[in-house]
């Protein structure tokens, strides 16, 4: 898999991105975040900020459940509970949901959009790209329901 194209994306926003030497499962990964969701929604986002970089900037096994402990380190989550919820799968039938969920939607890859609940758009797009799209779907109504 080539990360030629992402990488350049990244460097261009002046994101830091390491191509992986090796792909990782993220289950744990996403199990780890809806549990700080849940536990700490304001720390989500900073929570899903380091997932980022651990993956992608840190080359961090993010399947360890002590790396995804060690990174809620400040989130109002205890981490024995968070531990044992990522080594069980503890999680994984409401993440499994979420992705059945997203597949009825047509959903199939990170990132995808879902425009004014009638359009997939999968992958990273460009802004100009994104922005005929908008423009397009405000130009055609929705269709009737009922």
């Amino acid at each position: 898999m080539s990360f030629d194209r992402v990488a350049a994306l990244a460097e261009a926003e002046g994101i830091r991105f390491v191509t992986p030497k090796r792909l990782r499962n993220s289950a744990r990964a996403h199990q780890a975040a809806l549990a700080v969701e849940h536990a700490d929604p304001e720390a989500a986002e900073r929570y899903h900020d380091r997932l980022y970089a651990a993956y992608w900037e840190d080359e961090l096994d993010v399947t360890d459940a002590e790396v995804l402990v060690e990174l809620a380190s400040d989130v109002a989550i205890d981490p024995d509970v968070l531990r044992r919820v990522v080594a069980n799968d503890e999680l994984l039938p409401a993440l499994r949901a979420s992705m059945a969920r997203a597949n009825e939607w047509g959903i199939s890859a990170t990132p995808s959009w879902l425009l004014d609940g009638r359009l997939v758009i999968p992958g990273a797009q460009d802004d100009d790209f994104m922005a005929d799209v908008i423009r397009r779907l405000r130009e055609r109504p929705a269709p009737a329901t009922g």
